[in-house]
């Protein structure tokens, strides 16, 4: 009878510390796929729209990436991210990253994108996200020989880590 107490009172002792710290310790994550066009590029900065879907939630997607010149290797210096979903609206501040050139010709040019992003809303941090894209340019020779990108995609994935 006394091993029947103990183990009733460790089994509500342990209940109660579940149920006391979940909601400290309650962080959902949540992975987007993403795809989309650049609607706007200089040399060190890239606008770009598109669609976002994970398994809960799809909606449309934007984000304005700060860079340094674009070579081999370019690192990310700042931006924006926003999801418009239908479940959760996301936005956010690109902290940094890095795109490197995977393949150079001037019919089609790929970059490997990765970065960081932290949640904002009304001013308070709500989580962070990291994100792996490919960003395709695909381009045409101009009279003269130069290389002019006429047209660029983007795919990869986001995933958020979300806090209460």
């Amino acid at each position: 009878m006394v091993w029947f107490r103990r183990m009733c009172v460790a089994v509500a002792v342990g209940a109660a510390l579940t149920v006391f710290t979940a909601p400290a310790s309650a962080q959902s994550e949540v992975t987007y796929s993403l795809a989309g066009v650049e609607i706007a590029a200089t040399s060190t900065q890239g606008t770009f729209v598109g669609v976002a879907v994970s398994p809960d939630d799809f909606g449309k997607w934007g984000a304005v990436v700060l860079h340094g010149p674009l070579d081999d290797t370019a690192l990310i210096t700042g931006g924006s991210f926003a999801i418009d979903g239908q479940v959760r609206n996301l936005e956010g501040l690109i902290s940094d990253g890095e795109i490197v050139r995977l393949t150079s010709s001037c019919r089609k040019e790929t970059f490997d994108v990765t970065g960081h992003v932290i949640l904002f809303e009304g001013g308070i941090p709500t989580g962070v996200g990291d994100f792996e894209v490919k960003l395709t340019h695909y381009g045409r020779r101009v009279p003269g020989g130069a290389c002019v990108t006429v047209f660029a995609t983007v795919e990869g994935l986001i995933t958020f880590t979300l806090t209460p």
